[in-house]
């Protein structure tokens, strides 16, 4: 059964899947222990931990910081803007610990130790600036600009250059479509940016001196000449050998008519019955509706790729290479094994909608209506801006 061992601090910068034009998806990845004010007054490379900061995705960036910075010391639960922005007379639905499950994660708040009233002592956005220029290396899971326009945007504030890292068609984009000197400034020949081709499955990048990187293709919807593919990041630690998983977006293998997801939970079902890896990070874009999802997914495509990871787990457990049940099958249901108990799945990119109640509500429900179903046993959590989930 997975189990927190404190390893990463995962802070949520954004989360959302649009319309809304701000708090789109970005993360930050470092050492549980570790601060951010250790990070920036260098006291991490006093430790040898040189940079030990990884971005994941740029749909937000300093504004989300120096904003979450500013709030300091207020930590009302209502204020956070995921849940402010919907009628709070939903109360039993909107309060804050409602969507998160804290059985196998700690919340805490990313940087209520940087801002002008801490120790630290620097202006907010002194502190915002530093914690950008902190980050050792940008993991983009795909080209969309609800996944990159922070990079962008931020990039006068980059002091020192960065390293992208992504798929090929992912890194080939960016290359063409963004930093080509229409878009935006051609900060790769200039040496600002440096793109990073990570081949799948194969290649295992060492990001700083505590994470190394493998890079997984899943489907996103079809372009014009042919899928767009967007990934997931398996981030190890070097010391201890456990691991996160963090998807982009990504749709399902019954809508792919592809076997990519299958691929990923085949590879990380190992260490799932090793408890090597205890969070997956994935989104749910909307409540269950008709197509089309536009390469995306809803909470019963959600859990049947999770029925698919449980299998491949039993298939491991007992050296069953190939079984004649489905995924949804009572064998399964009605085991005292349960290898996904207790383990934290973490939803983003949940798509906002003009209603009065949050769509993470609704998600939410359904999510765990169908955990009990098909006894499950998993821990949802869905994400919000502005926290931190230590794991």
């Amino acid at each position: 059964m997975p189990t927190n061992h404190k390893r990463f601090e995962l802070s949520i910068l954004g989360c959302s899947g649009g319309p809304i034009s701000s708090r789109t998806c970005a993360y930050l990845l470092k050492p549980a222990n570790i601060s951010y004010s250790e990070i920036i007054l260098s006291v991490a490379e006093e430790r040898g931990a040189r940079k030990p900061l990884l971005a994941i995705d740029a749909g937000a960036g300093l504004t989300s910081i120096l904003e979450l910075i500013l709030e300091g010391d207020s930590k009302n639960p209502k204020d956070n803007f995921i849940i402010s922005i919907y009628d709070d007379h939903q109360s039993q639905y909107e309060e804050f610990n409602f969507y998160q499950n804290t059985g196998n994660l700690e919340v805490s708040y990313p940087f209520a130790c940087v801002g002008s009233k801490s120790s630290v002592s620097l202006a907010p956005l002194e502190a915002s600036w530093k914690i950008i220029n902190s980050i050792t290396a940008y993991l983009i899971t795909h080209s969309h600009l609800d996944h990159l326009s922070g990079l962008v945007i931020n990039s006068p504030s980059f002091k020192d250059s960065k390293d992208v890292y992504g798929l090929p068609q992912t890194m080939n984009t960016i290359r063409s479509s963004l930093f080509n000197g229409h878009v935006w400034p051609d900060l790769i020949s200039e040496g600002l940016i440096n793109l990073h081709e990570i081949s799948p499955y194969i290649d295992e990048h060492s990001m700083c001196d505590f994470y190394n990187v493998e890079c997984f293709p899943v489907a996103h919807g079809d372009i014009q000449n042919g899928r767009l593919l967007s990934s997931a990041f398996l981030i190890t630690d070097k010391s201890t050998q456990d691991s996160i998983i963090i998807f982009g977006d990504l749709e399902s293998d019954c809508s792919s008519s592809k076997d990519y997801n299958r691929k990923i939970w085949e590879l990380i079902s190992p260490l799932v019955l090793k408890d090597k890896l205890n969070t997956i990070m994935i989104e749910c874009s909307t409540i269950d509706k008709p197509p089309p999802l536009y390469g995306h997914m809803t909470p019963t495509s959600l859990i049947r790729e999770l029925l698919a990871l449980r299998k491949y787990c039993f298939d491991k457990k007992f050296l069953q290479k190939t079984i004649s049940h489905s995924a949804e099958s009572v064998v399964y249901i009605q085991s005292a094994f349960q290898p996904l108990k207790a383990m934290n799945v973490i939803i983003t990119h949940v798509k906002e909608v003009p209603a009065a109640v949050n769509p993470r509500t609704l998600i939410f429900r359904q999510l765990n209506d169908l955990n009990c179903k098909y006894a499950l046993g998993i821990n949802f959590t869905i994400a919000l801006p502005g926290l931190s989930y230590i794991l």
